[in-house]
């Protein structure tokens, strides 16, 4: 015999009947947290992989400057650091590879990871990126990478902010 009852459709999906229209079997229950995909989409992986890139993009260009400090692996103009507080790009190398290249590496790892306060450390990254890049047009004036990674910045934040409530 032909089944005639209607399509349950979403309602009846969601008062524990199949898109067939057959009850689930009662074992089933709500799903672990371990099952649960808590952060849907591409976000889930876009984050810790920028984080991971932005980190590994700030150790080398730190390491490089302050390597050698005169700027020349980077092309850096030394007449840039005129009127800040360096003489040469030993100290801002240094503070891009710990700040920059540290901080999204740990963050990003940890991000991956699903780390307990995860979306806070990436918000922290992020922001501090941009206060990171307005500090150095402030002191440097603006160079087009600057811009670049504003916009990283800002990106990274707003992927943590729509993270929101992804905790464990």
């Amino acid at each position: 015999m032909r089944d005639v009852r209607p399509y349950p459709g979403p309602l009846g999906a969601a008062h524990g009947l199949g898109m067939s229209g057959a009850a689930r079997p009662s074992h089933a229950g709500p799903p672990s947290p371990a099952r649960v995909q808590r952060w849907p989409g591409a976000g889930r992986r876009v984050l810790p992989g920028l984080e991971l890139v932005t980190g590994a993009a700030g150790l080398a260009g730190g390491v490089m400057l302050a390597a050698v400090p005169d700027g020349s692996l980077l092309r850096a103009d030394p007449a840039a650091l005129a009127g800040s507080p360096f003489s040469d790009w030993r100290v801002p190398g240094v503070l891009l590879a710990g700040l920059v290249g540290g901080g999204f590496l740990v963050a990003g790892w940890w991000q991956g990871r699903g780390g307990r306060h995860a979306r806070e450390l990436s918000l922290a990254a992020g922001a501090g990126l941009v206060v990171f890049e307005t500090v150095e047009v402030a002191w440097l004036g603006f160079q087009p990478l600057e811009g670049v990674f504003v916009v990283v910045g800002v990106t990274i934040a707003v992927l943590a902010w729509r993270a929101r409530g992804t905790g464990p």
